[in-house]
């Protein structure tokens, strides 16, 4: 285990360092000029001096290798520099104050996700051929079919703006008032966790009804061991891998979903943060929000295969 945990450590490693090579490439294949952005952009018809001189503070005068070295450099100690615009460090503003905002709607989403979604999924593969196996199956259709920036806009409607039960769009700190916290974030983790959810319950469904046709199955029935421990204790057990796997992509997602629903609901989180900074060019607040979500993609990726060897005991005996 020690030697497969050391494997995965050093792919997750190399991998990382691709992922920040990459990022940085693509932010500057961008469009546009962040020193003109800056300027106020061409209808303020800065002069080629105010532009080169904007250019040498920021540094985007040096060579891209060379500015690619200063990079790594500084993100090695989690300095992501300075934001063009508002010259506050990028480090303050999304590591610790933008990401904890997303992720109080990431983390609900994906544990009302799993909290309805597995038991949906083995609902599902309990009453297959019943009259409530296509029911089940349309609220997964309907998570799969309907993109999320319409069932925000749709809870909107319902919730906010007939019902008047909850605000359409604000954002309230836990630690200043929880109650104002739970109304401003129920709306968005509602869409954000509607797709995942539907994800869930279908691999759920699937994983569950192939265990359900095994013959160690039907040898614990032949023995008379009741219905609930089957399927608690034998078939979920076996049948986890694909929705553990499923459960750490959906989270990963959900981070992207957050782009459209955080600009929906005035969230100020990575989502509104990334769709501010691309509009101005301000290159260290992207680099710093995509390199974070890849990241996250990572680190998700190697805690569900860790994960593995918890739920099947032959996953330890192979890989120690």
């Amino acid at each position: 285990m020690i030697a497969y945990l050391l494997r995965r450590l050093v792919h997750t490693a190399i991998l990382s360092f691709i992922i920040v090579t990459v990022v940085f490439m693509m932010i500057h294949l961008l469009p546009g000029d962040p020193a003109t952005m800056i300027l106020g952009g061409e209808d303020a018809q800065p002069t080629q001096e105010d532009i080169d001189r904007v250019k040498t503070e920021l540094g985007l005068d040096q060579p891209v290798y060379r500015q690619y070295v200063t990079w790594l450099g500084k993100i090695s100690r989690l300095d992501f520099g300075v934001s063009f615009r508002n010259n506050e460090p990028v480090a303050s503003t999304v590591l610790l104050k933008r990401l904890p905002r997303s992720l109080m709607l990431g983390i609900p989403a994906t544990l009302l996700a799993i909290a309805i979604g597995v038991p949906l999924g083995i609902l599902g593969a309990r009453l297959r051929r019943t009259m409530w196996d296509p029911i089940i199956s349309a609220v997964a259709l309907l998570g799969f079919s309907v993109p999320t920036f319409v069932i925000g806009t749709l809870l909107i409607l319902l919730f906010a703006v007939r019902l008047g039960w909850l605000p359409a769009g604000s954002f309230v700190h836990p630690l200043d008032d929880m109650n104002g916290f739970l109304k401003a974030a129920a709306l968005p983790i509602v869409s954000l966790a509607l797709s995942p959810l539907a994800v869930i319950m279908r691999m759920t469904r699937s994983s569950v009804l192939e265990e359900l046709g095994s013959d160690y199955v039907r040898t614990a029935r032949a023995k008379g061991l009741a219905e609930a421990p089957v399927i608690v204790r034998h078939v979920m057990r076996n049948s986890m891998l694909p929705v553990i796997t499923v459960m750490g992509l959906q989270f990963g997602g959900l981070f992207a979903g957050s782009v459209i629903i955080e600009f929906i609901f005035n969230w100020p989180g990575m989502g509104r943060l990334f769709l501010t900074a691309i509009g101005q060019r301000d290159y260290p607040v992207i680099q710093a929000v995509v390199l974070v979500v890849a990241l996250s993609f990572v680190l998700i990726n190697l805690l569900t295969d860790l994960s593995y060897a918890f739920f099947d005991p032959r996953i330890r005996v192979d890989r120690n």
